[in-house]
């Protein structure tokens, strides 16, 4: 399909490859690529994923089946006059040269990546992980890089979920464009999603492109998969379903109904917390007694700092928390001169507390009293990678996520300490 000729350029300009996990893909695009390399000499040809770091490891795993196969590797310094190929490694200056004059690089998934470049073949691996924006900024670069040239774009991937929009509106195009008179290419496998739940193993085992071939998933792995897996995840990973919104949330909705306090906050010094999202937009306060958390208020990020001393004068809260690395920087400042109230949480605390409050929705040992805000923030919930760990992400709303984290945390950090005093008295 893809590779079809009409005329004297491609058929496809453009290609979307969707099939589930296990189906080879990824060595396809190495097929793809070393064989346009190959082909066609001097031929420009650009691989990149869902980050440069992933794209990197790929390219590794390329090398290595390169210097497997029957292809010579030429480590000599100079013209490559001898041997088929000569790799380049260094990070940051990954290349492959072939003697033909064809080069194979990759890059950074971003919009200005390819800005002065001449390219043969684009391959965008992964794209489920692109949103529209990023996406359609890759393609805005890809493009006009082969204006010149008789070139392909190819976007490979599995199924996405709700924020895999760029892959949807690839996949829709493609759909309606795949025609004799079209310039996208379609590749698509999968399941319908009105296949039942019983049903599920049968049904994927008959659509999987490569079950049962050399290589491919075994009737057995996927049998023992679908047993330990939910069915939703099983669909997905191995019947290329698109994930609903439900499929995806990180704070699954039976476990966060289970914490829904309708009674009122117990009398006692609250905790307060805030954040500040990336708009500086209404920012969420949030009180914390027991256990149990509260939205008391949403105000303009300008307003925080006044607000929560208002609040820590009336109730005598014995702490204030804030994380001062992120954009509720500017109200740490404003409340350190101010009050000896206030408990600034490092990276490290943040990322503590979002474990912690995830651990707690999950067994039910935190209380959420019943609040629209608080709710959307819970359903549209992401995580954002920090190190080895993660915190919410505020993109979408995770804010109140945030400062619900937080008072959490600070009401712990609180009633930790009155504990050591008490047991300092009473010895």
């Amino acid at each position: 399909m893809g590779l079809a000729r009409r005329g004297d350029r491609w058929r496809y300009a453009v290609n979307v490859v969707c099939v589930p996990r296990q189906s080879g893909k990824t060595r396809f695009d190495f097929l793809l690529c070393v064989d346009r390399c190959l082909r066609q000499p001097g031929a420009q040809v650009w691989y990149t994923a869902q980050s440069r770091t992933d794209a990197a490891l790929r390219f590794r795993e390329l090398v290595r089946l390169l210097r497997a196969s029957p292809l010579v590797e030429n480590k000599q310094r100079g013209v490559l006059a001898c041997g088929d190929f000569r790799i380049r490694s260094g990070m940051g200056d990954e290349e492959i040269e072939f003697r033909n004059g064809s080069q194979l690089r990759i890059f950074a998934p971003a919009e200005d990546s390819l800005h002065g470049s001449v390219t043969d073949l684009v391959v965008l691996d992964e794209a489920r992980f692109f949103d529209a924006y990023r996406g359609e900024g890759l393609m805005a670069a890809a493009l006009p890089t082969q204006a010149t040239r008789d070139g392909q774009v190819w976007i490979t991937s599995t199924a996405g979920d709700a924020a895999s929009t760029f892959l949807a509106r690839q996949l829709e195009t493609a759909r309606t464009s795949s025609t004799e008179t079209g310039h996208v290419g379609l590749c698509e496998w999968g399941i319908g999603a009105d296949t039942p739940a019983g049903d599920l193993l049968a049904t994927v085992w008959n659509c999987h492109p490569a079950a049962g071939q050399t290589g491919g998933p075994r009737l057995e792995a996927l049998t023992v998969a679908a047993e330990q897996m939910p069915a939703a995840q099983f669909a997905h990973e191995y019947g290329n379903l698109w994930r609903t919104a439900g499929d995806v949330r990180v704070l699954p909705a039976p476990d966060w109904a289970k914490v829904q306090h309708e009674r009122p906050l117990n009398d006692g010094r609250p905790v307060f917390a805030a954040d500040v999202p990336l708009d500086r937009g209404e920012s969420p306060i949030v009180a914390c007694v027991d256990r149990v958390v509260e939205l008391v208020d949403m105000v303009p990020a300008v307003s925080v700092a006044g607000r929560l001393l208002e609040l820590c004068e009336k109730w005598d809260a014995p702490a204030v928390v804030v994380d001062a690395a992120g954009p509720a920087g500017t109200v740490a400042e404003q409340l350190r001169p101010v009050t000896d109230r206030l408990l600034v949480s490092t990276t490290r605390d943040l990322q503590a507390a979002c474990a912690s409050f995830y651990d707690a929705v999950m067994v039910g040992t935190v209380g959420v009293r019943p609040s629209l805000v608080l709710a959307q923030s819970a359903s549209d919930a992401r995580k954002r990678t920090v190190g080895q760990s993660w915190v919410w992400s505020r993109v979408d709303g995770g804010a109140p996520l945030v400062a619900m984290s937080l008072a959490l945390w600070g009401w712990d950090r609180v009633a930790v300490a009155a504990a050591s005093q008490a047991n300092w008295v009473a010895f």
